[in-house]
């Protein structure tokens, strides 16, 4: 749980002037998992796994090439922490770290779309955050650190 906040918390500022773009990025990891897993017929107590290896993917292709601190025992560049955290399962849970890998795998489905600008919020959910000044005003002020 403490990954999924730290690395989620970060992309959500990131995305301070287009919260919309967090919300289609949360969106196509939960739908693409769900299917995926019904797909494969997958045992779906792993989902939440599942959302934080994707989380993770996305994060650590986001900051490329910077140094992470794992668990306060070693440092690995940021691209290496998702396979870290597969081998990791993998070591302690003996066993193949599929659902880690479909996280992953789906991250990068993300971010290579993402690249290609084939992911793009319709003009209807922008609006959901532009007609609500309120919110909009909390990632003002999240905008704010970053100055």
């Amino acid at each position: 749980m403490h990954f999924v906040w730290t690395y989620m918390s970060t992309l959500e500022k990131l995305s301070h002037e287009t919260p919309w773009d967090f919300a289609i990025m949360l969106l196509f990891g939960a739908t693409t998992l769900l299917t995926a897993v019904g797909q494969l017929k997958l045992n779906t107590r792993f989902l939440a796994h599942n959302l934080s290896c994707y989380l993770v993917y996305v994060w650590a292709r986001t900051y490329e090439g910077q140094e992470v601190n794992v668990l306060e025992f070693f440092n690995i560049k940021a691209e290496l922490l998702p396979w870290f955290f597969a081998a990791q399962t993998y070591l302690l849970e003996h066993e193949f770290p599929l659902h880690d890998l479909l996280g992953i795998a789906l991250g990068h489905l993300f971010v290579w779309a993402r690249q290609k600008s084939l992911l793009k919020a319709p003009q209807i959910f922008k609006d959901l955050y532009l007609d609500n000044p309120d919110l909009m005003n909390k990632y003002k002020k999240i905008g704010e650190e970053f100055n």
